[in-house]
């Protein structure tokens, strides 16, 4: 494979680099060859930072600072080979000065904004570990008609497979998108279906040109060719709707439907958003835009929703004003919380972070409210909600432990 330029490998390294750029480094650095260069980049990058970081001092833009310190914790996760087998001594040294500032910046940032935040405030209720748990990202795999699995963690951008009259492809933007043409050959039957680890998000564009971005430990199962009575996809855990308007050739609309364990939910076009993961006490549809209609599968008992409502379903229906903030916080990259049981935070914690969680009962009943980025390492997470100071928290391996 040909090396990347010089200021290619320093782009991807500071994080600026175009996604198409972004892969071709990846694959680069995931061989193993050419140390030297690589660790010459890297030192390039982190002395500027370090640079930086002197001349400016409390004028720094912390944030900036702060993201930049957490792209570089990721390609030591990343390519330990390459940074970590053949690091000298000078380099072990910038590394460890560059921990020690980032860790200074880092204070300093939860100081700045802890009138905003009070999650945001070191408490001593934090035990911290050594290694880092990032936040989750683009992660699925696409099962196809034939059962056949692809991991769209691992496969290359471009056509994953097609059939007659239909492509599906895979995007730099963590996406996968059918292409369907008018000489469609596929049996009625025939069924692909992507499902998201704890730990990973993923969108699909549908043969419709409806998208779906899945959230954690979800999964969506659709046919490939939609028929023209009806669209049917069934789904688990949280899916965010975006459905296109279409009709057949008398003009009819055609319904959409959206199928969980708990409920129907029928839409012509418009965007709404599901939470049906089978370890929460509700599934809740939250509308955006348009109308829905929620039949309970139980009983059959069915609701019309407006924007900016939401029906929560657990025994029987209960309509309330939805909270679109915390709803939608986690297709904005945030965690948003209003009053929310620790346990319900917690879950929604050990399914981004792929992490285990154990909290006593009784302290799974605290309360919380505020704002936390899932763009983070788990640490800084963790860190914002023991700042309540009501229990102790501790990141144990891949455990998160709740303690009084």
């Amino acid at each position: 494979m040909k090396r990347p330029a010089r200021n290619t490998l320093i782009r991807y390294f500071q994080g600026t680099c175009e996604p198409h750029e972004k892969e071709l480094v990846k694959l680069y650095l995931s061989m193993d060859i050419d140390r030297d260069f690589v660790e010459s980049c890297m030192k390039e990058v982190w002395s500027t930072d370090l640079e930086d970081y002197a001349e400016y001092g409390d004028e720094i833009d912390l944030q900036n600072f702060r993201k930049r310190f957490t792209a570089r914790q990721q390609d030591l996760v990343q390519f330990p080979k390459v940074v970590n087998e053949s690091m000298n001594q000078r380099f072990r040294f910038l590394f460890w000065v560059k921990v020690v500032a980032a860790s200074v910046i880092l204070v300093g940032t939860s100081l700045l904004v802890m009138h905003k935040n009070p999650f945001t405030v070191y408490n001593k209720h934090f035990v911290h570990q050594d290694e880092e748990i990032l936040p989750g990202s683009n992660k699925a795999s696409l099962t196809l008609e034939d059962g056949s699995i692809i991991s769209l963690s691992e496969a290359d951008n471009g056509t994953l497979t097609h059939l007659q009259g239909l492509h599906v492809d895979k995007t730099s933007d963590g996406e996968i998108v059918y292409k369907v043409g008018k000489d469609l050959d596929v049996r009625a039957e025939s069924v692909h279906s992507i499902q998201t680890p704890n730990g990973g998000q993923y969108a699909v564009v549908l043969p419709d040109g409806s998208k779906a971005w899945l959230n954690s430990a979800s999964s969506l199962t659709y046919p490939v060719n939609f028929s023209n009575q009806e669209r049917r996809v069934k789904m688990t855990g949280e899916i965010y709707f975006d459905i296109v308007k279409v009709s057949n050739k008398r003009g009819d609309r055609i319904p959409f439907f959206v199928e969980t364990e708990k409920q129907l939910i029928q839409v012509l076009g418009t965007q709404f958003n599901v939470n049906a993961y089978k370890n929460e006490p509700y599934s809740h549809t939250t509308l955006v835009k348009g109308s829905v209609k929620v039949t309970s599968i139980k009983n059959g008992k069915s609701v019309l929703l407006q924007p900016g409502e939401q029906a929560s379903l657990g025994d029987d229906f209960q309509i309330v004003d939805a909270s679109m903030e915390e709803e939608l916080a986690w297709r904005n990259g945030d965690f948003v919380f209003n009053q929310e049981p620790l346990s319900s935070v917690l879950r929604k914690i050990s399914r981004w972070y792929d992490v285990d969680v154990e909290c006593p009962s009784a302290l799974g009943e605290l309360k919380l409210t505020g704002m936390i980025s899932r763009n983070q390492p788990l640490s800084d997470v963790v860190k914002s909600i023991s700042s309540l100071g009501k229990a102790t928290i501790k990141i144990k391996e891949r455990r998160v432990v709740v303690e009084p």
